[in-house]
């Protein structure tokens, strides 16, 4: 047997979650083809499984329902260490709130597709936003431990959701150091234009 702790071990790991990911872009890619093309009402999970070749329970095992899949909407993932991590920090909470983040919520793949799918099937603009909203209450609940108060709290986890959205819109590399590294680049530019509008 392999041991799990090995360079041998290891790279399996890498291997692993390299088929993980392309298993998860495979779905999505094909969820929001189909549904660009029929329609939301017009597509099944089980014929988005049957395009890619995998069962409804691997589906599930990536994605709640084949919106989630179309919109490349996971569930956030806060290990525990990430938790720790930011429960101990003592640094800026916005800054730490971009390694939070970064670490624990996946940036949909192909958001200006998505965006055109929400123009052309406007329905599904709230159904969007509040599953999004509802892969963010981890985040934000955890944000309020380490705020003075709950308004703090979202509203510097609103200042890094903005940068998100910003990102979403220009994609590139979303690793978790280089999307750590992007969103702060983009907090630092929201806060250099605030200051240009109290100059003027």
């Amino acid at each position: 047997m392999i041991d799990p702790n090995s360079p041998r071990g290891q790279r399996l790991d890498s291997l692993r979650e390299r088929k993980k990911l392309a298993t998860r872009i495979a779905i999505h890619e094909v969820a929001l083809r189909l549904v660009d093309e029929r329609g939301p009402e017009g597509v099944t999970v089980e014929e988005i499984c049957a395009e890619v070749g995998v069962s409804p329970r691997t589906f599930f095992n990536y994605y709640p329902t084949k919106l989630a899949a179309a919109f490349d909407l996971t569930e956030s993932q806060i290990s525990e260490e990430v938790r720790e991590c930011f429960l101990a920090g003592t640094g800026s909470l916005v800054d730490d709130l971009c390694e939070l983040v970064a670490a624990s919520v996946d940036v949909p793949r192909d958001y200006p597709r998505v965006k055109v799918l929400l123009k052309d099937y406007s329905e599904l603009a709230l159904s969007f936003w509040q599953q999004m909203n509802l892969r963010r209450r981890p985040v934000i609940e955890l944000a309020k431990h380490r705020a003075a108060d709950d308004e703090t709290a979202t509203n510097a986890f609103a200042v890094v959701m903005v940068a998100m959205m910003a990102i979403m819109r220009r994609p590139g590399a979303s690793d978790i150091e280089t999307l750590a590294a992007r969103l702060k680049a983009e907090v630092r530019g929201l806060a250099a234009l605030i200051r240009e509008g109290d100059a003027d």
